[in-house]
């Protein structure tokens, strides 16, 4: 009687995963199992802007890829987290420009970009490097990260070019591996997502195309990649008005994202010295940019600066990094300093688009 019982619990469960594991596949709202990031930045590279249907792709392979066609030559590109992604060709005043940047960028990811740059091929005359906490927070990089892990290969290649060795061969990871999708197929967490986007969408069935071209009549309920990829938030996301931005800074981890009784990690040091060397030995500017916090969430830190005094010390030595290289520097992690208020933001971290171009001199 037992053995039937067991079964039973068996056979119940079992419809069960099949609907885990097949709306988790078939959703996809990380685009996983459907990676659209080539044809996204092959139609950047052609001149449009694009979307991902989900409204949540792999922007590292969208960047990993846009590298792989972007044009051998530029006059800018931007690096960094997602504080530098809405800077745009006309906040820089050129053109050939080339936003490179991808939401929680560390320092691995930043020195795979580079990597990427040199076996391709492609130069640039000027680097905006957003210079953030998550380079210099061993916290961030140092332990796996899914999201870089794909372009691994790419950052050893860079740091053995920066220390005069002769690169290994890169052997990339398929973003989509065969590990991260078993993971993700059998996520909670990936189901929770993918009844988000089919509460979004209105609907379970995928009928339109996973990704698409930004033309006449776009609703901007999703958001897209510029033509020099550069991210434009969908439209209700830039609708928040400055009561969100309150709520956002009021609720921020700070604990985890600025490094609670954290200081500046040595070894990101080094290498970030390294790195501005190799650029500069290649001829290449550099601009660092220190992008401010919200005032509110900025008040939170000023509260408890006893604990949280990693971007004061990142400010330093980005500073004495400038004056030792000569380097423009740009912007204030404190919004006071720039004269900056909450309704300058999207949320707590973010600036909004038109504001860049009033408080940030990205030009020549």
């Amino acid at each position: 009687m037992s053995s039937i019982k067991e079964w039973f619990r068996i056979l119940t469960v079992i419809p069960l995963i099949v609907i885990l594991v097949g709306t988790n596949v078939y959703e996809d709202p990380a685009n996983i199992f459907h990676d659209e990031s080539k044809a996204i930045a092959e139609a950047v590279a052609s001149g449009n802007a694009a979307y991902s249907a989900s409204g949540n792709g792999n922007e590292r392979e969208v960047k990993r890829n846009l590298i792989m066609v972007m044009p051998d030559e530029t006059d800018c590109i931007a690096v960094g987290p997602s504080l530098v992604m809405c800077v745009n060709k006309d906040i820089v005043g050129t053109d050939s420009f080339i936003n490179l940047g991808v939401s929680g960028s560390d320092i691995y990811d930043i020195l795979a970009q580079f990597g990427l740059m040199d076996i391709y091929g492609k130069t640039t005359k000027k680097v905006i490097f957003c210079v953030d906490s998550y380079f210099f927070d061993e916290f961030f990089y140092a332990a796996e990260n899914d999201m870089n892990r794909a372009l691994i290969s790419y950052t050893e290649y860079m740091l053995d070019l920066m220390n005069n060795k002769d690169p290994k061969p890169v052997i990339a990871e398929n973003a989509g591996s065969l590990k991260t999708k078993i993971e993700q197929a059998f996520s909670v967490t990936y189901f929770q997502a993918a009844r988000d986007q089919i509460i979004l969408n209105n609907k379970f069935l995928m009928t339109d195309s996973r990704w698409g071209i930004v033309k006449e009549g776009f609703d901007g309920s999703k958001p897209y990649y510029g033509v020099d990829g550069s991210w434009t938030y969908a439209a209700g996301y830039q609708a928040h008005d400055v009561n969100w931005v309150l709520d956002q800074s009021i609720n921020y981890n700070i604990e985890i994202q600025f490094a609670k009784d954290r200081h500046i990690n040595k070894y990101s040091m080094v290498v970030f010295e390294q790195l501005i060397n190799y650029l500069l030995d290649q001829g290449i500017e550099v601009e660092l940019f220190l992008c401010p916090l919200a005032p509110t969430l900025w008040d939170r830190l000023e509260a408890e600066s006893e604990h949280y005094f990693i971007l004061d010390e990142i400010s330093a030595y980005a500073k004495e990094i400038s004056e030792k290289y000569n380097l423009k520097m740009i912007g204030s992690y404190n919004p006071y300093e720039l004269g900056m208020q909450d309704k300058d933001f999207y949320d707590a971290r973010h600036v909004r688009r038109e504001m860049l171009g009033v408080y940030f001199d990205f030009g020549e």
